[in-house]
């Protein structure tokens, strides 16, 4: 029988959790106390596919976050097909952590929680991206931290976007970084540094001008940099992906470039510091 290896407690908060699970995202490729793959050292208490593109696996213990996930997070992120990852537990376990502090801590790590209580009823307290999407909260920020209070609400809008739609929110990154060289552009075309209606060509083309102005030849590493991104991220797929690797790569894509965008906004910050004008953007 499935779960034999479980104590009592444990076994009721699996089923419960699985009847959950199954009514959330179905029964295809469920699999209980199996390995999902070699390559990750972990064996879930049950897991599924939702869909060709995703895994949901589950973890139950009375523990609130327990090493093997923070072990198996590694693998996980590496895998070849995204995998959502959830601890389940007793529900009066949830309740007496002390100020949500083992809860909040697996939710910052990017793992969903199920709880049960004594009569097999589930609820799912908050949902899991893919691991390999997750972006800790206190890694955005501290992204963010040098960056003005309009910057910061941008990308913050961006990183919501991110949690439910990876490339949206990616896009969402690239136009404040189209809105910085933007604002650059507009100020020394005002100055006439630069040709009339430099503002109003596209962003790749509006760097180039700049990089090869006089003044602006001491912050070629940052407008290249600002190219780079462009070429790199600005037009993430947009078709959704046909395979599990696929759908790895692009949320793996993604993440790196939200990251990046935040990188290239400090710089472009900077730049415009540096040469005396204003951080303007809509």
């Amino acid at each position: 029988m499935p779960f034999d290896t479980l104590s009592e407690r444990l076994k009721i908060v699996a089923r419960g959790s699985l009847a959950k699970c199954r009514a959330e995202w179905g029964r295809n490729g469920l699999k209980t106390e199996e390995p999902i793959d070699g390559a990750i050292g972990w064996t879930p208490t049950f897991y599924l596919r939702p869909n060709r593109v995703l895994i949901v696996a589950v973890e139950v213990n009375d523990v609130i976050f327990p090493e093997i996930l923070k072990i198996a997070a590694h693998d996980v992120e590496q895998y070849n097909m995204p995998i959502a990852m959830y601890q389940a537990c007793s529900l009066d376990v949830f309740q007496k952590d002390v100020k949500m502090a083992k809860v909040n801590l697996l939710r910052n790590h990017g793992f969903g929680l199920i709880t049960v209580d004594d009569s097999d009823d589930a609820v799912i307290q908050f949902r899991a991206p893919p691991h390999a999407q997750h972006i800790p909260p206190e890694r955005f920020d501290a992204g963010i931290a040098v960056l003005n209070q309009r910057l910061k609400i941008k990308f913050r809008g961006a990183y919501s976007t991110y949690q439910t739609n990876v490339v949206q929110g990616l896009q969402e990154g690239a136009q404040v970084i189209e809105a910085l060289v933007n604002c650059i552009a507009t100020q020394a075309q005002g100055a006439g540094i630069v040709p009339a209606s430099t503002s109003k060509k596209d962003a790749a083309d509006i760097i180039d001008i700049l990089y090869a102005t006089p003044m602006f030849h001491p912050y070629r590493a940052a407008l290249g940099g600002a190219r780079s991104f462009f070429r790199e991220y600005r037009n993430p797929p947009s078709h959704p992906p046909r395979t599990p690797n696929e759908a790895a790569v692009t949320l793996r894509k993604c993440k790196a470039g939200l990251f990046e965008a935040l990188r290239m906004a400090a710089e472009l910050r900077r730049v415009i510091q540096l040469v005396g004008y204003r951080v303007s953007i809509q």
